[in-house]
């Protein structure tokens, strides 16, 4: 008993240590995840390129394929192809984050995903880059992503809850925002004193 017991844990501690792939410093996670700022529809559309927005943040998200895509108008955005299936999606967004969620449903199958278009996930290096019948969940963390490249085989049939966290260009610490103020203040002074220095040049030639 004690040793299928211990079997069990050998087992399931080998499964969590594969549950992650790191590749250039992103991490590539499976299951579910937070809430994050969703990525929303800007409206019904349809084309090789839709357009999508980050909610309560505003900034722009762009989902582009060699495939016709089409998108809902409401809600979260789900990416859903025109007819057949998707084989290959670039989502590319105007601010770079720490962490991106998403899920995909299709056929049994696998794919390979590049970030910010040169840190590359495939199979087999990377074990959890499969996809189930039915939806999957993934999580990708590390520094500055801005752009996702994904190529599925076989294609999938829907792509949704894009989810980002971490706004990577953040607000300056308040030690850069002193230095920026002592700067500005520096600036101002040096005006200043060209200006009496001018009005006095003046005074003295009259």
């Amino acid at each position: 008993m004690l040793a299928v017991a211990s079997a069990g844990y050998v087992f399931a501690a080998a499964g969590s240590a594969q549950a992650t792939v790191t590749v250039d410093g992103y991490s590539l996670d499976t299951g579910s995840f937070g809430t994050g700022l969703g990525v929303h529809s800007t409206g019904t559309q349809s084309g090789t390129t839709l357009d999508g927005v980050v909610n309560i943040d505003g900034s722009a998200v762009t989902f582009s394929s060699s495939d016709t895509l089409t998108m809902t108008g409401s809600g979260e955005a789900t990416v859903l192809p025109l007819s057949g299936a998707i084989s290959n999606l670039d989502v590319l967004f105007e601010k770079a984050w720490d962490s991106i969620t998403f899920s995909f449903a299709g056929d049994d199958g696998t794919f390979s995903m590049l970030v910010n278009g040169t840190s590359l996930f495939s199979v087999p290096a990377c074990t959890i880059c499969t996809i189930d019948n039915g939806q999957n969940k993934f999580t990708l963390s590390g520094g500055g992503i801005s752009s996702l490249s994904f190529a599925f085989t076989p294609g999938v049939s829907t792509a949704k809850q894009f989810r980002v966290e971490g706004l990577t260009s953040a607000v300056p610490e308040p030690a850069t925002w002193a230095l920026l103020l002592v700067g500005f203040g520096a600036i101002g002074s040096s005006l200043r004193r060209r200006k009496a220095n001018t009005q006095r040049l003046r005074v003295a030639y009259n």
